[in-house]
C-alpha cells in the first residue's frame, strides 16, 4: 500500500515540474513577444515625433515656400488663341466644369455649362452654336455616350465633341468602338 502512495506522490512532483516548466516557457515567450511590442511602439513613437517636427519645420518655412513658388498665372501676351470661340461644358461635377471652364477661358473661349447630357442636347436642339462641346462621360441620368448619341441624330449637327473620362483604358473605347 506504501507503494502506491509513494508511485502517486512520485507522479505528483512529476506532473508539478512539468507543470512549472511549461509555465516557464509561457513566460518566456510572453516576455519575448512584450520586448517585440515595446520595441514597436518605441519606432512607431520615433516616427511620430519626427512627423510632428516635420510639419512644425514646414508650418515655421512656410512663406519662404511660398515665395519660392508662387501660385502659377497665366499671362497672354497677344490675342488668346480662341478669341471669339463658344466652347460648351457638359459636367455635373463642379470640380471638374470649373478646371475645364478654367483652362478654355485662358485660351479666349466663351464658355457655357451645363449641367446634364440632356441639357447640352436642348441647348443645341433651341439653335445655340458652339465651336466644340467638352461632356463628362458620366452624368447623374446618362452618359456622354448617349449624349453624343442624341446630338449625331440632330440635323446638320456638325460641332466637334470631347468626352472627359477618368476611367483608364476608356480612351480606346471611346476611340475604336463609338463611330457615330
Amino acid at each position: 500500500m506504501y507503494y502506491l502512495i509513494y508511485l502517486l506522490l512520485f507522479i505528483i512532483v512529476i506532473l508539478i515540474v512539468f507543470i512549472l516548466k511549461q509555465n516557464k516557457k509561457y513566460d518566456t515567450d510572453i516576455l519575448s513577444k512584450n520586448k517585440q511590442i515595446s520595441l514597436a511602439t518605441e519606432q512607431c513613437n520615433y516616427y511620430m515625433e519626427e512627423c510632428k517636427n516635420l510639419k512644425e519645420i514646414i508650418e515655421v518655412n512656410k512663406s519662404i515656400f511660398d515665395d519660392l513658388m508662387p501660385e502659377p498665372k497665366i499671362e497672354l501676351k497677344s490675342e488668346p488663341i480662341y478669341a471669339n470661340k463658344k466652347a460648351l461644358i457638359g459636367d455635373y461635377y463642379k470640380d471638374s466644369y470649373t478646371n475645364t471652364k478654367r483652362v478654355l477661358e485662358s485660351l479666349g473661349f466663351d464658355v457655357t455649362v451645363a449641367l446634364s447630357g440632356k441639357e447640352v442636347v436642348k441647348r443645341i436642339k433651341d439653335g445655340e452654336k458652339y465651336d466644340i462641346i467638352f461632356s463628362n462621360n458620366i452624368y447623374r441620368n446618362g452618359t456622354g455616350q448617349e449624349c453624343l448619341k442624341e446630338l449625331k441624330q440632330i440635323e446638320d449637327f456638325n460641332t466637334p465633341v470631347v468626352i472627359h473620362t477618368l476611367t483608364e483604358n476608356k480612351r480606346d473605347y471611346f476611340v475604336n468602338e463609338i463611330r457615330i
